[in-house]
């Protein structure tokens, strides 16, 4: 036995590509049913049973996912009757009333049968986890069949997005940033592809555009933010177009141009039909009315743009830019291996340039800069569009930058010509493997060993706490039959802004159980307000909180003596149970 059988050569390729796939899915699998409801699930599964009856909703957002929703409640659960709410909606403006109108829909629609409840989030979380694995159908398509990228990029690529914290405890979420990520990148490299096809040969020309329009139409819809794809998509036709004609291949000139038509008159027509279906029992149903149903959810988020919301970084509530947020959380919201992988790649690289005289003619000449241009103009107009943004939302919100920046280091890989230059990428890559493998448990609220402090202290970041706890605080409750029947001053909470609290999970979770709960007891007392009440003082047993009440406390504590009183008692007591550092149950008395 010898290091020779390490030689990547003498892997299976397509096998590893496949046991990926596999991995992909346990993953997805275990973290589906560990995941407590988010904050903006509730509100898309509301949209997707509005849709059922042709009364549209959640119109700042596209139509496709909830629309996949929408066909699972009408051929799954056809039993749920409920009212949805007649919206009167302004063109073009958001609107706080409808909002608020598919989060109350959803929750209703998940609370209707508590019996039910794990079975239709389930459902409904599935068709998430299998479309953005299709970014594994569409890199062993162009790599095993096609032939088209080098099966070590396709692999790395594979391995970088299998085992990323960031990806794998966001791909089964009813929420659209990784998908709008996944569709953006396979939209781009189809588009390379075609642009290859089209210069060299004219091989599978139409297979190409029929990949791309599919690809296209799930980014466009996906999230509004993908629309940068098209101005890419027209640049990209013409400079072909002119290729073309300069070489004088009109018949080739033609096929492309009737192939490139098509491929964006039909996203028009497919985007019309799907406002048909969700907005059908609606006025106005022409072909032109629902492509302006489309261009007001783009005008619903163009208002919002400008919003400013502070995120929490070192102890305080501070504005900050995109770009700012980014260079703070990035280097510890990702696997550290990608570090240790990405500063191998480039210190190779640069050792080339540096002493082996490669220049960069030999990487960037008149056939791979328009490549190179095409792959980077996406996450590049991203950046530019939102790097001076202050309306921070979370870390997900850079997702389509971050699975840019996974193709580009997989890419370098090609650099590698020396045996211990593959064994080094194999012994980094196998330590990527286990970082992320590591850090599963953690599932949303990642955070890497890099950050050494209690993890609330990073951010108040949605891909820290999502609410995605609530479940296993109140599970562990009703295991030790903590609680009472009735809630006689036995315990208060305050939790992230989800409709789908504490109470409402004891709700579902005592029926479930069969464990005697008094629930309006429970509905009935106010929240525990950490502004403006002692917790020394409370009259309750317990106390259930989570990390934005904790930093909320904890950036008070100079300026609000309650909030010191709070910081102290909270510091010199330990919780009773806590998990991932997000949620926490203290015994008061």
């Amino acid at each position: 036995m010898g290091l020779k059988y390490l030689r990547f050569e003498r892997f299976p390729k397509q096998f590893l590509f496949i046991f990926l796939v596999i991995i992909y899915y346990i993953i997805g699998f275990c973290l589906i049913n560990k995941t407590s409801i988010t904050s903006d699930e509730s509100a898309y599964i509301g949209a997707a049973y509005a849709y059922t009856q042709g009364l549209g909703l959640n119109q700042e957002h596209p139509l496709f996912f909830k629309l996949i929703n929408s066909l699972i409640i009408s051929v799954f659960f056809p039993d749920y009757n409920l009212e949805v709410p007649t919206i009167n909606i302004i063109s073009g403006e958001e609107s706080i009333e409808a909002r608020l109108a598919a989060f109350n829909l959803g929750y209703n629609l998940l609370m209707e049968n508590a019996k039910n409840f794990h079975q239709l989030l389930f459902s409904l979380r599935l068709p998430y986890l299998i479309f953005n694995s299709f970014i594994f159908v569409w890199f062993y398509l162009y790599t095993f069949i096609f032939k088209k990228i080098p099966s070590q990029i396709s692999l790395v690529f594979a391995i970088l997005y299998t085992f990323s914290p960031s990806f794998y405890s966001h791909s089964f979420l009813i929420a659209f940033d990784v998908s709008v990520s996944i569709y953006a990148l396979l939209s781009v490299l189809t588009l390379i592809i075609i642009y290859d096809t089209v210069i060299n040969s004219n091989n599978l020309l139409a297979f190409h555009f029929l990949v791309f329009t599919i690809c296209l139409f799930i980014a466009l819809n996906a999230k509004f933010s993908n629309l940068i794809l098209l101005p890419i998509t027209l640049g990209t036709y013409i400079f072909i177009a002119i290729f073309l004609f300069k070489k004088k291949k009109t018949q080739r000139l033609i096929q492309f141009s009737l192939f490139g038509v098509f491929s964006l008159l039909i996203q028009a027509l497919l985007i019309s039909l799907m406002y048909r279906w969700a907005f059908g029992n609606l006025p106005n149903q022409s072909l032109i009315d629902n492509l302006w149903a489309y261009i007001d959810g783009i005008k619903m988020n163009l208002s919002t743009a400008g919003g400013i919301r502070e995120p929490f970084w070192n102890g305080q509530f501070v504005s900050m830019t995109s770009l700012g947020y980014l260079t703070k959380i990035f280097w510890f919201k990702e696997n550290p291996g990608l570090f240790i992988v990405g500063l191998f790649l480039v210190s190779i690289l640069i050792y080339k340039i540096s002493f082996q005289k490669i220049v960069s003619k030999d990487y960037i000449n008149k056939q791979t800069l328009p490549l190179i241009i095409l792959g980077s103009a996406y996450p590049l107009i991203y950046f530019w569009l939102t790097k001076d943004s202050r309306f921070i939302i979370g870390y997900r919100y850079f997702y389509p930058i971050i699975l840019f920046i996974y193709l580009l280091i997989a890419s370098l890989t090609v650099i590698l010509k020396h045996k211990w230059q593959k064994y080094v990428l194999l012994g980094v890559l196998n330590l990527y493997v286990y970082l992320g493998i590591l850090g599963i448990n953690q599932s949303l609220s990642y955070v890497n060993p890099l950050w050494t402090q209690e993890k609330w202290k990073l951010a108040d970041d949605s891909t820290i706490n999502w609410g995605q706890e609530t479940e296993h605080g109140v599970k562990y409750l009703l295991s030790r039959n903590l609680l009472p029947k009735d809630n006689n001053n036995v315990i208060t909470y305050q939790l992230f802004g989800v409709n789908m609290g504490f109470v409402q999970y004891l709700d579902l979770l005592s029926k479930i159980q069969d464990y005697p709960i008094n629930i309006e007891s429970y509905y009935a007392p106010p929240r525990f307000n950490p502004e403006s009440e002692v917790i020394s003082q409370l009259p309750y047993q317990y106390l259930l909180i989570d990390s934005t009440v904790k930093q909320k406390i904890y950036a008070q504590k100079e300026t609000n003596p309650i909030a010191a009183k709070n910081w102290k008692l909270l510091i010199n007591n330990q919780p009773i149970y806590s998990r991932n550092d997000t949620i926490f149950i203290y015994k008061l008395s």
